[in-house]
């Protein structure tokens, strides 16, 4: 009676919209003597589960730290930068040329890169030090004895980063636990309304279960075409790439 979900076609957005359309549905009726309660509650928790989920705002253990780090390194770039920078002012000739050249390289690659945000200040440092690290660049930090202030701005870089990599590591393997856990608990207890739904109906047979069952199908239906034409026009466009 009611036609099987191929989940497996389905996104994870596209399951909670089916979900949700069902326990709106539901929720509209009168289920007085259908003994349709407890299956329906099970499934409306755990899509309400699924459902916050997906919405969640993930706010990770590590934002502090990785604050904490960005401020860090911020300060370290402005130490080496400034130090630099006060090298221009020797009375010195030769050390005032030395500091010029690293200051067009700096600002080649942005006098203030931490003012645009953190993606692009990673970017940004990543391309400074590989310019920095050359052999002709790194004896001109040693001749302004500025090594210790340059290795200052390296490390604390390298740590933002690392932290950074930790995080979505961390973050990923919580949304595979979603994924795993609550979406699948939410296509189980589906199935089991489904059935519940069939199974009342040969033991009582009443109008209101077909009525259910036709409103279900139609929204498997729908998301099924739905989900078929996006895979459909998804290969098309991977067979035009090649053909191109």
């Amino acid at each position: 009676m009611i036609l099987k979900v191929i989940y497996s076609l389905l996104r994870t957005n596209e399951l909670l919209g089916l979900c949700n359309e069902i326990k709106i549905y539901l929720k509209s009726l009168s289920l007085e003597g259908l003994n349709l309660d407890a299956s329906i509650e099970k499934f409306t928790q755990k899509h309400d589960e699924a459902l916050e989920a997906s919405n969640r705002s993930r706010s990770s253990q590590y934002t502090n730290q990785l604050r904490e780090k960005d401020t860090r390194r911020d300060e370290s770039f402005i130490a080496f930068r400034n130090y630099i920078e006060a090298c221009t002012h020797r009375k010195d000739e030769a050390t005032v040329n030395l500091a010029e050249k690293i200051c067009r390289i700096i600002r080649s690659h942005g006098w203030i890169l931490y003012n645009n945000g953190a993606k692009v200040q990673s970017a940004k440092m990543a391309s400074l030090t590989k310019e920095l690290e050359l052999e002709e660049n790194k004896l001109l930090i040693t001749a302004l004895a500025a090594d210790a202030w340059y290795t200052d701005m390296v490390l604390d870089n390298n740590a933002y980063n690392q932290l950074k990599e930790d995080r979505s590591v961390a973050e990923s393997n919580q949304r595979d636990f979603d994924t795993v856990a609550l979406y699948k608990d939410l296509r189980v207890v589906s199935d089991e309304l489904f059935e519940t739904i069939e199974v009342m109906n040969r033991i009582s047979p009443d109008a209101k279960y077909v009525e259910i069952a036709n409103f279900i199908n139609d929204c498997t239906k729908k998301y099924a075409v739905a989900a078929r034409t996006r895979k459909t026009k998804s290969a098309n466009s991977e067979l035009e790439e090649q053909e191109v």
